[in-house]
């Protein structure tokens, strides 16, 4: 009998002793069941680890690493670093998903070979694309507009062949705090070879106000704006340069992936989107804080 692909599952988590339980409930009891699941505790000064710690004791799968607190795009890379599935995917610590959400990526795994599974996200109040068959996706235009992600496009809607961020040496952006899966998504829909829809793979966004840490070390002055607004002229180049840039801003995106003004709106209209400002900020009071535009 064939092996079924081991699939990593990344969560990073800050201060996170109220919500991650449910969180590894549905994983730990996926019906597919050849997962490691990589909690990365990112300096939380709660309970978490000691939560984490008692699934990592009772179930082998669940693995964590700790580190000091850098934000969500250390913690991320830290996760996929650490990943030996042939298949991952990022989880954020209060949402959840069907408890067949592995099982149903995965046979289209096997099926497609796709370098990307899309699934469907259930958040009533943003209109994320559902899919009625199984949908094997080539061309730039039908990758962005049919998966939506021409739209705000969080990492967690999808699955990722490992070989294929290693190919491209894909990595999260440390400098940014505000939209990171903004510079991992986009370029990750880019380059596939192949991106599969899987019809009834649910993620559950659940929308928890999470207290926010405050300001650290991280958050310096005018030098973190360059580095930001350099991330955003690289990716604007590579999306030019790769003929996505118009259809990466078409009429339905919010904002233009040039725009630094996508931090400030990102934190100000939660509610348009995640509506959970944990999310992104991993203790990083960025909210009051504007970029020189």
């Amino acid at each position: 009998m064939k092996t079924l692909p081991l699939v990593s599952v990344v969560i990073p988590v800050y201060n996170a002793e109220k919500f991650i339980s449910k969180c590894l409930e549905h994983l730990v009891h996926q019906t597919y069941d050849n997962l490691e699941i990589i909690v990365v505790d990112d300096g939380s000064k709660d309970g978490t680890v000691d939560v984490c710690a008692k699934y990592a004791k009772s179930d082998k799968r669940v693995h964590i690493i700790r580190q000091k607190n850098g934000g969500p795009s250390v913690a991320l890379n830290a996760g996929l670093d650490a990943a030996r599935g042939q298949w991952v995917h990022f989880h954020d610590h209060d949402d959840f998903v069907n408890l067949d959400f592995f099982e149903k990526m995965m046979n289209v795994a096997v099926l497609t070979d796709a370098d990307i599974l899309c699934g469907e996200v259930n958040q009533p109040e943003y209109n994320f694309p559902r899919f009625e068959h199984v949908e094997i996706l080539v061309s730039l235009k039908d990758k962005i507009l049919k998966t939506g992600a021409n739209k705000l496009n969080p990492a967690w809607r999808y699955v990722y062949k490992k070989s294929f961020l290693d190919k491209i040496g894909l990595k999260y952006e440390p400098d940014v705090f505000g939209a990171q899966d903004v510079f991992f998504t986009k370029p990750a829909i880019v380059l596939a070879h192949t991106v599969a829809t899987v019809p009834g793979a649910i993620y559950n966004v659940v929308n928890t106000p999470t207290a926010l840490g405050k300001s650290h070390k991280l958050l310096k002055d005018k030098n973190d704006n360059d580095s930001v607004r350099a991330v955003y002229q690289k990716y604007d180049k590579f999306l030019m340069e790769h003929g996505a840039f118009e259809l990466m801003n078409m009429p339905e995106q919010p904002y233009k992936v040039s725009e630094l003004r996508v931090f400030n709106m990102v934190v100000a209209k939660r509610a348009m989107f995640y509506n959970k400002t944990r999310y992104y900020l991993f203790g990083i009071n960025i909210g009051t804080r504007k970029l020189a535009i």
